[in-house]
């Protein structure tokens, strides 16, 4: 697995569980992945967000 496909299956692991609904723990134990490792990929999409640029102004 390339490291965009591990980013991928994780974005969408994290993206399930914000519309699951559920806690972390059984957001885990119903996809079968480690509760640390959703905690993990959390805080990386997290911290990409918030040291990403809020846009590029252009003047026409």
């Amino acid at each position: 697995m390339t490291k965009e496909e591990k980013a991928t299956y994780w974005r969408q692991q994290v993206d399930g569980f914000h519309a699951s609904g559920l806690s972390v723990k059984n957001y885990c134990a119903q996809e079968g992945i480690a509760v640390a490792t959703l905690h993990y990929w959390r805080k990386c999409f997290a911290e990409a967000v918030k040291h990403q640029p809020t846009g590029t102004r252009t003047e026409g």
